[in-house]
Formats: C-alpha cells, sequence, structure tokens
C-alpha cells in the first residue's frame, strides 16, 4: 500500500507581495522622509498645460550637479596642491642653472580656493534655479466662493473665481497657486515658449515661470512645436474669455 503525503503552503504572513515589492516601497519611503514636497497633493483634472520633454539641465540636475561638484573638488585639490610659482634660480654642481619652484603662499591658494567654490555655487544655483522656473503642468481651476453683500452673511451672492495653479520641477516647493486677474497674471509670447509672469504684490518682483513648447500637451492633446505657441494662448484666453462670460451671467 502506497501512501501519499500531500504538502500543503501556509499562507503568506504579508499577502501576495514578494521580498522585492517591500523593499522597493522601503526604499521610497526613506527615499521620501523629510522631502517638503512628499505630502503635496494635485487636481486630477486634465491639466491646461503639461510638459512632457523638458530641458537637458532639468532632466539631469543631479548628473550636472555631481559633475560640478567633481570638478570643483579637483580643481581645489590641484590649486592647493600643485600651483606652483618660480622663486629662485639654483647653481647645480657642475654649474648649470636649475629654477626651483615651490607651492604659492597660503592666502594665494585661498583666495584661488574661494573663487572655485563660487564659481560651483554659481553653477549650483543656476541648475536649481532652471528647475523652479520650468513648468511641468499648469490647471486653470473654476471656484465659487459667497461674496457678502451688508453686514448680513445670510445676505450673500456666489462669485466666481479662477485659481490657477502651477507645477514647477522644483524639488522643495514645486506647487504655486494663485487667484486669476489681468492685474496679477499674465501669459505672452517670448522666443519660442510661453512666460507667464505673476506679480502678487506691487512694488516687488515677479515671478517668472517658462512653459516650453517642445513636448507640450495642451488640454491632453499633443501640438507639434511650430503651433504650440498659439495653441497655448489661444486655449488660454478662450478659457478665460468663457470664465467671464459665465462668471457674469
Amino acid at each position: 500500500m502506497i501512501r501519499r503525503w500531500v504538502v500543503q503552503r501556509r499562507p503568506a504572513l504579508f499577502g501576495t507581495r514578494n521580498t522585492s515589492s517591500y523593499a522597493t516601497a522601503l526604499l521610497d519611503s526613506v527615499k521620501d522622509v523629510g522631502h517638503p514636497a512628499r505630502n503635496l497633493t494635485y487636481p486630477k483634472a486634465t491639466p491646461f498645460y503639461e510638459q512632457l520633454k523638458p530641458i537637458p539641465s532639468v532632466r539631469y540636475t543631479k548628473s550636472f550637479l555631481f559633475l560640478t561638484a567633481l570638478a570643483v573638488s579637483l580643481a581645489m585639490d590641484v590649486t592647493w596642491k600643485y600651483w606652483p610659482q618660480k622663486r629662485i634660480t639654483i647653481t647645480k654642481e657642475d654649474g648649470t642653472m636649475e629654477e626651483a619652484y615651490q607651492p604659492r603662499p597660503i592666502s594665494h591658494r585661498l583666495l584661488m580656493l574661494a573663487m572655485h567654490l563660487g564659481i560651483g555655487a554659481s553653477v549650483a544655483a543656476y541648475l536649481v534655479n532652471k528647475r523652479r522656473i520650468h513648468v511641468h503642468k499648469v490647471w486653470l481651476l473654476p471656484r465659487t466662493v459667497r461674496k457678502k453683500q451688508g453686514k448680513s452673511s445670510a445676505n450673500s451672492s456666489p462669485e466666481t473665481t479662477m485659481d490657477v495653479l502651477v507645477k514647477t520641477y522644483s524639488w522643495y516647493s514645486p506647487k504655486f497657486t494663485f487667484t486669476y486677474s489681468p492685474e496679477v497674471a499674465s501669459f505672452v509670447s517670448s522666443g519660442e515658449n510661453v512666460v507667464l509672469r505673476v506679480a502678487l504684490e506691487s512694488g516687488k518682483l515677479e515671478d517668472t515661470f517658462i512653459l516650453k513648447t517642445k513636448g507640450a500637451l495642451v488640454d491632453g492633446e499633443a501640438v507639434p512645436k511650430k503651433l504650440a505657441k498659439e495653441s497655448i494662448l489661444n486655449t488660454f484666453h478662450s478659457k478665460i474669455d468663457q470664465f467671464s462670460r459665465s462668471s457674469t451671467v
């Protein structure tokens, strides 16, 4: 008589997910700990503008920062150890003359190190600022608010405003929201691209955001580069006109 043994597997303690998925989730959570933009939320609606192909300085910022840090560190090391100056002329035993070199004074080398650091910091600031001013997505969101009339809050009429939500490629403050009005914001043509200028407070410098035309989606549809600028401006103005008509009804 032959006995058959049936081996039953115990159910997984943590469901059907494998070890690699848990490791990936753990690394993602560790990577995002303390990041200022970690808990930001964005609308699920189709954005008015979306950029799919950011410029190389935005796409490869980390690589450029690493190369900048490497170049600055190498330049500082060479400057500190091997930046020479001619000091004296030595006469050898055979009567020949030889020029002797030695490192420059510490003050000279420290000044050059400071210059290298300044150049590296300027390049890093330029790369980070590029991420801040280049736009990833823009939403135009109508919003209804209650406008009080008189002292009683019951006597209030609905008023429609339009919120503009801008998402940039910034690592720390990518979300920028304001209520649209012609005095505050404007979309203008600038070369091949479109620029959004926002002046929330008078007397202060306006914020400038760049909407690249190459690789852009307008209302979720891909637009050729030659037509993208005109499409962005026309679509924006048509939405503003539609919003103005609906708010006056």
